[in-house]
């Protein structure tokens, strides 16, 4: 596989923090070998057959050469692992999981059983394009301070708008996705490495040796993505958004019948609260956390819907019950430090709480 450098088309990167990245052109032969890890969860019953299988086929059927595709089942009881096994044979590795353990520790399951350089994390309701995992490989073959990239993610179903390309943190912690509802006219076809997070993540093998995988004190969901891109970047590693590795996102068909079927809204927003104030206290430097803190006080006394506010109450006192487990992984890992300002970003922390109490003075008036 030659690379018309690593970028295709367009060799130009966006925002760089740490210099620049190579563009040099490299030639692969078959490539390395590259590890795809579905994570499942019921999704015959949540998704239905067809959007399973069409996942399915576009990893099977994508036209990078050296492939290994993993199929986590994470303690489904709606004959997916099954209907896996059958419908794709050894084309596909199946593993299962006795009972549902989170999506990290899911996650988890398929890299200690996979053997490519580079692992890719792919949700169930994640369909990608043919030509996806080229450009992708090629960047980081070429530099080998890239620990993980990410993708151009858009919205099944829609004429290109955009779900996500990655995101920044607000100064709360809480997530910015960047790129969220914006029709694709081109204004990210260029490589970036100044995001925050970066999801649907190929990460590089010899970096998941080096600071470990997922963290399970996240489980059973969110955040712990996060904390990985958080663990690279310490180790010195850099995090890159690749423009022209496609994927089309059904958004959360997963979340979304377990909202229906078997965890509450309430549960969902108080594990999100809860491990985005983990991150915090693992990663933030102090003076941070205390901002953060004191945003998530403005919050509770001008949010309107008592559901939200007892959750965020309650990810405090677990977070308070855990913190001696908490700051012995600080130390263990250390505070990742400052690498520049985002201060657009950090002021978005204000934007609901200052919507709220105009809100409330409106109910007033």
């Amino acid at each position: 596989m030659q690379c018309a450098g690593p970028f295709g088309v367009a060799d130009k990167v966006g925002s760089v923090r740490e210099g620049t990245i190579s563009s040099t052109p490299k030639s692969l032969g078959d490539g390395p070998l590259v590890s795809l890890v579905i994570l499942n969860y019921n999704g015959l019953r949540f998704m239905g057959a067809e959007p399973l299988k069409e996942c399915l086929d576009s990893v099977v059927g994508c036209s990078y050469p050296h492939l290994e595709v993993i199929f986590v089942d994470n303690g489904s009881d709606d004959g997916s692992s099954d209907f896996v096994a059958k419908a794709y044979g050894n084309r596909v590795l199946v593993v299962r999981n006795e009972h549902n353990i989170g999506c990290g520790e899911g996650f988890n399951a398929g890299i200690e059983v996979s053997n490519g350089e580079y692992v890719v994390t792919i949700p169930n309701d994640l369909v990608v394009e043919r030509d996806w995992l080229e450009p992708v490989v090629c960047l980081m073959e070429s530099d080998s301070r890239i620990a993980i990239t990410g993708c151009k993610r858009l919205r099944y179903g829609t004429d290109r708008v955009i779900d996500a390309i990655g995101g920044d943190l607000s100064l709360s912690g809480r997530l910015i996705p960047i790129g969220n509802d914006k029709v694709d006219k081109g204004q990210y076809d260029s490589n970036r490495d100044d995001l925050d997070f970066i999801g649907i993540q190929i990460i590089r093998r010899k970096v998941i040796d080096q600071i470990g995988m997922f963290d399970p004190g996240y489980s059973p969901f969110f955040s712990e993505d996060l904390d990985l891109c958080f663990r690279a970047r310490k180790a010195g590693y850099r995090l890159v958004y690749v423009f022209n590795a496609v994927v089309w996102h059904r958004g959360g068909e997963t979340f979304k019948g377990l909202s229906r079927r078997e965890v509450s809204r309430a549960f969902v927003t108080y594990m999100a609260e809860r491990n985005r104030i983990r991150t915090n206290l693992i990663h933030f430097l102090v003076k941070r956390i205390f901002s953060a803190f004191l945003l998530d006080f403005v919050w509770v006394v001008v949010e309107p819907d008592c559901t939200t506010k007892r959750m965020l109450l309650k990810a405090y006192l677990w977070n308070l019950k855990h913190v001696a487990v908490t700051l012995r992984k600080r130390r263990e890992i250390g505070p990742s430090p400052p690498y520049g300002c985002k201060y657009g970003q950090h002021l978005a922390s204000l934007r609901d709480p200052v919507a709220r109490l105009l809100r409330i003075q409106r109910r007033r008036v």
